[in-house]
């Protein structure tokens, strides 16, 4: 990731545009600091808990066993590689797979270039090329750019990423470089979902390159339940809220269904599916999932604030499916990013908080740690990275 959260920038606007008055011309007084808000005047998202529990407190700074980070967009700006590096190395983190997203040959080409700086600490994974999408003829250029970007070093694809309207294409991304009136979303035009046959080729050539994909599909539930006081996950959910009610768009449930369908079809593709496909919420439909699917990888980037909360449950779900969970950040890269991941994992501490942290901490429940066992530990840090890697190269 980079030292800007990517997600709150692109939401920043909405947000702003959300908490004017509910009429465009009514001004309302400015909200008084939160340092000197009394109760009745303090805002949810400036509720900071701090833990008045005198319990154990585990300052970890590297994990316990090496780590393949599986989850990770690279530092932005890439001249902080070296500092990025450095951050790896004092966490332990042995190998990182950059999901660069490049969507033609030639972005691929000019990011390859810059990591090859430091060979066997970083694995490059690209993107699809849709340029033309829904055009006639659609499909051989796609693959055929897929193919080059393998032959010059991808080992992977991902992220590729559906919230609703399918994955961007070239046409959605001309779309959101134009300007998009305050509050909203740019539209980001037409694209397939994950089971669209007309993207078949694309997961077979996968399977026959030995290319792991990296999936994103919908966004945790509470974006798109409605935003009152009953939504327990309100401080995050009304910053990513989802319109799903907009025509042709899917929800948060269909999205997960055509993922099912994708992996049913597709059954030699070996699919990595980041943020525990937005199931954190409900790990007997997930685990349900990973029964059906031997091809189904999860993958825990992003989501800690969303496990920790319910520790024996997450504790639980990791040790019924030891080999099926992957390491992940999506995260910027520095100590505190890393204490905090490794803490839930490794320790039993009990009640803390994160807040300001990048992704998905600023919710306010409560964090526990896990405190799995050290096998189990290994095969979340590592071994259950090489393993998947492993089935997708056979």
């Amino acid at each position: 990731m980079f030292p800007i959260n990517r997600r709150r920038w692109m939401t920043l606007s909405g947000a702003a545009f959300a908490l004017r008055g509910a009429s465009a011309g009514v001004r309302q007084a400015p909200a008084p600091d939160a340092a000197q808000a009394t109760p009745d005047e303090l805002l949810l998202k400036d509720y900071r808990p701090q833990p008045i529990f005198k319990i154990p407190k585990t300052d970890i700074k590297k994990a316990k066993y090496p780590v393949i980070d599986v989850h990770s967009h690279g530092p932005r700006p890439i001249e902080q590689l070296p500092e990025f590096v450095k951050t790896m190395d004092a966490a332990n983190v042995e190998k990182t797979v950059i999901l660069t997203g490049a969507n033609s040959v030639e972005r691929f080409a000019e990011i390859s270039r810059v990591y090859s700086s430091y060979p066997g600490r970083f694995e490059l994974w690209c993107g699809f090329d849709l340029t033309g999408f829904g055009e006639q003829g659609f499909g051989p250029n796609a693959v055929k750019a897929l193919e080059e970007c393998h032959r010059l070093g991808a080992v992977g694809v991902g992220e590729v990423s559906d919230k609703g309207w399918g994955f961007r294409t070239s046409a959605a991304r001309r779309n959101a470089v134009g300007a998009t009136p305050a509050g909203q979303r740019p539209a980001p035009g037409p694209g397939p979902h994950p089971d669209d046959p007309r993207i078949d080729a694309l997961w077979d050539k996968c399977a026959q390159l030995g290319m792991p994909v990296n999936i994103h599909v919908s966004d945790p539930i509470w974006a798109y339940e409605p935003m009152d006081k009953t939504n327990d996950g309100l401080p995050n959910g009304y910053k990513w809220r989802i319109d799903d009610k907009q025509p042709g768009i899917f929800g948060h449930n269909a999205l997960i269904e055509s993922l099912e369908r994708t992996l049913e079809k597709h059954r030699k593709t070996i699919f990595v599916a980041c943020h525990l496909v937005n199931l954190g919420y409900d790990l007997t439909r997930l685990g349900q999932m990973l029964e059906r699917h031997p091809n189904l990888y999860l993958d825990i980037s992003a989501r800690f604030g969303e496990l920790a909360p319910i520790p024996r449950a997450s504790a639980e779900f990791f040790q019924k499916y030891p080999d099926r969970s992957l390491y992940g950040s999506d995260m910027a890269y520095s100590q505190r990013m890393f204490t905090s991941t490794f803490r839930i994992l490794e320790t039993l501490d009990e009640h803390f908080y994160e807040f300001d942290l990048d992704v998905c901490y600023d919710y306010h429940w409560p964090l526990h740690g896990f405190g799995l066992p050290d096998a189990l530990l290994k095969k979340i840090y590592r071994d259950n990275a090489l393993e998947a890697f492993r089935r997708a190269r056979s």
